[in-house]
């Protein structure tokens, strides 16, 4: 009896399933992709505050050790975290008063003196006199008027306006990310504690493992950098005073700023005070000064960094530099500031993940090893045989 095939109602509805099926997946694809478009958009969107509240965060990690050393004696978490929080900006305030005074009359000076030093570092005979025979650089700055330096500073009326418009964004921008930091401070304990009570066995354990690790290696590099930073202000301005260079001041706030910033602030810093010391000093300060940033970037690249990051995580040259463009392309300075810490974070984050899938295989592992190796029941072991009944 042969076998009858597929009548044509059969292959009727079979076509419709499969139209409904494509048609199904078509919408969820496109669905899918314009919810992805619009969440983008969205993003691009508020990337402003996006940033603000990532600047908070990286500031509430670097001052969550302060709190916690409050908290833990008795302290009330709010009181500790406004103590903390005014007490930091109370320092960073009081250190651009005592500075900004003698900065201030020393740049006064400085700029007043600048012709002088641009001309003797590249007049015949200066340090830089190459650059004038092959750019004539004092020849260009010559054909600058004073009235084009005036419309340059002061601009128009609608660049005045833009100047005001920018300095009271800045002014919003500062407080917001400081109500978010202390915010963080207050808050952020609590509510990562509620996440860490909706993981439960092994889940909760590595949880705590990847936040704990989070917050040390991103505090430490921010607390760190501002460390080296400030050693590298210091002891600029120790050895500018032993030299007499004049502005050592305003210079050696000039290299504990740049040197901030990663990869190239340092050697900025550098390249600026060694043209001061080259024009005001002649060659011998010059040459000292270069010889101490060579040997101090090097105690600071080798030594210095390796004990301030001795409890962080060491990226390599190559990720920082990348990381460093990133952020440059996508938020200017500031980017550059917090590509690191992040990817640092990143990097832990990824290390912790690794560990735990790694563990996690380990322990099946051992499971099917137990299962293979282990004693055989009883129902599997070999049955006796009766002997034979004698004759």
């Amino acid at each position: 009896m042969t076998e009858q095939g597929p009548s044509r109602r059969d292959l009727l509805d079979l076509e419709q399933l499969r139209t409904s099926q494509i048609i199904r997946i078509t919408a969820t694809i496109t669905l899918t992709v314009l919810a992805i478009v619009g969440l983008l958009q969205f993003l691009v969107q508020i990337r402003t505050i996006l940033l603000w509240v990532l600047i908070g965060i990286v500031l509430a990690i670097a001052l969550q050790p302060a709190v916690g050393w409050l908290v833990r004696r008795r302290w009330n978490r709010i009181l500790a975290a406004l103590i903390v929080s005014f007490a930091t900006v109370a320092v960073l305030v009081a250190i651009v008063v005592a500075v900004a005074w003698p900065v201030v009359q020393q740049s006064d000076k400085f700029i007043s003196a600048l012709p002088h030093i641009v001309d003797n570092v590249f007049r015949s005979g200066g340090a830089l006199n190459y650059f004038e025979l092959k750019f004539h650089v004092l020849e260009r700055l010559s054909s600058i008027t004073p009235g084009q330096v005036t419309r340059l500073l002061a601009g128009n009326q609608g660049t005045i306006i833009g100047v005001v418009s920018k300095a009271a964004s800045l002014v919003a921008a500062t407080i917001t990310i400081l109500t978010i930091m202390v915010m963080l401070l207050i808050e952020g304990p609590r509510a990562w504690g509620s996440i860490l009570d909706s993981l439960v066995d092994e889940e909760r354990t590595w949880g705590e493992r990847i936040g704990e690790n989070f917050l040390r290696s991103t505090g430490g590099y921010v607390r760190g950098n501002l460390a080296i930073s400030l050693v590298a202000g210091i002891a600029s301005y120790i050895v500018l005073k032993i030299m007499g260079v004049p502005y050592a001041e305003t210079l050696a706030v000039l290299v504990a700023v740049l040197d901030i910033i990663p990869l190239v602030g340092a050697t900025i810093g550098a390249v600026i005070v060694c043209i001061v010391g080259f024009a005001t000093g002649g060659a011998v300060d010059g040459i000292v000064l270069v010889v101490y940033f060579v040997l101090y970037q090097q105690f600071e690249n080798n030594v210095l960094q390796n004990v301030v990051y001795s409890k962080t995580v060491s990226l390599s040259p190559l990720i920082v530099f990348i990381a460093a463009l990133i952020g440059a392309a996508l938020g200017g300075i500031v980017g550059v500031l917090l590509a690191i810490p992040l990817t640092s974070a990143g990097w832990v984050l990824a290390r912790d993940l690794i560990a735990l899938r790694r563990e996690r295989h380990a322990e099946r592992g051992v499971g099917r090893d137990a299962v293979v190796t282990g004693p055989p029941p009883d129902d599997a072991a070999p049955a006796r045989e009766d002997p034979a009944p004698a004759d």
